[in-house]
């Protein structure tokens, strides 16, 4: 599916491209959709684990929001991780709409660092943030926006471009610092 893409792709040509019967398919799949929402949370998986790495790495509240933002938008920019995010941005809302649980899940995941750092820098008074969660989802959501639409076009913004214009925001909507 990644060399031919998701869009519009046949249950049929993948299994003949893998070497597997129908039969097999469906006995791990009730429908094409369950394979996407399986490469889905599969994706989603990989960049949670990333983006606690990220965060672990470093050691106060802000400095974990700036490197949860930063490996955010390096996936973009990076070519072994820019097209799996591209299919997967591509299938979103399609993935909300269907599997709303399996999406919630998998978002939670991704979101757990960056909601983390929030309620830390809260806690120590790095930031001032109202509501940590919300503005958890916030920030979430305009980053990887901005990373999918970059990892879709191929890095044709400047990284430091979108930092330069995240930053600031990011900063001010958590009271950061």
């Amino acid at each position: 599916m990644q060399r031919n893409g998701w869009w519009g792709f046949k249950v049929d040509s993948v299994l003949r491209q893998a070497g597997l019967s129908t039969r097999s398919f469906y006995r791990h799949f009730h429908k094409k959709s369950d394979l996407l929402v399986a490469l889905f949370e599969d994706e989603l998986g990989a960049s949670a684990i990333s983006l606690r790495r990220a965060t672990a790495a470093v050691e106060t509240p802000s400095e974990k929001v700036r490197a949860y933002i930063a490996a955010a938008l390096d996936a973009a920019y990076q070519k072994d991780l820019a097209k799996p995010l591209s299919l997967v941005a591509s299938h979103w809302r399609e993935m909300l709409l269907e599997n709303p649980d399996a999406f919630e899940r998998c978002i939670a995941e991704v979101m757990a660092p960056l909601v983390e750092a929030i309620q830390a820098g809260i806690a120590t008074g790095e930031f001032t943030s109202e509501d940590p969660e919300a503005d958890a989802v916030a920030v979430f959501y305009l980053v990887a926006g901005m990373t999918a639409d970059q990892a879709s076009l191929g890095g044709t913004t400047p990284r430091e471009q979108l930092e330069h214009v995240l930053m600031p925001f990011i900063q001010r909507a958590i009271g950061l610092q």
